[in-house]
């Protein structure tokens, strides 16, 4: 039996390594981000399928019998929270992709339309909640 150390394959040094930060241009996960971004910005409208029924039933579970409700938020609130965390998380990634991607390729592009269809979905759930805080 042959008791000899075998060599040890080389490494590279750490510094001769090429690294991609996830802040610095060019890193491929940027076009993912933009995909993602876009992705979840078209879930924001759509959810609002889901969230409509469950808000019929809060309304229906929280007004009185005589017309008057005492929480009338409830409803809005059921209706809009999911489609609001889509539409934020899909702006926020879609902000972060567009500082990382060169301008006018297609991930940019994608990039540029969620916070344009997450801004909808914001500025739609901004209505009855300025309605409900006495704006209108």
């Amino acid at each position: 039996m042959d008791t000899t150390p075998q060599p040890q394959p080389r490494q590279a040094p750490m510094d001769a390594v090429p690294r991609v930060m996830a802040g610095e241009p060019g890193n491929p996960r940027s076009g993912s981000n933009a995909t993602n971004s876009l992705v979840l910005a078209i879930l924001a409208p759509v959810s609002m399928f889901l969230t409509g029924p469950l808000a019929g039933v809060a309304m229906l579970m929280t007004h009185a019998d005589n017309g008057h409700s005492p929480t009338p938020w409830v409803a809005p609130f059921v209706l809009f929270g999911l489609p609001v965390l889509f539409a934020s998380l899909g702006i926020r990634l879609a902000l972060r992709a567009m500082k990382q991607l060169p301008r006018g390729s297609g991930s940019w592009s994608a990039a540029a339309v969620a916070p344009c269809i997450g801004g909808l979905v914001l500025m739609l759930a901004l209505g009855p909640a300025l309605n409900l805080v006495g704006v209108f």
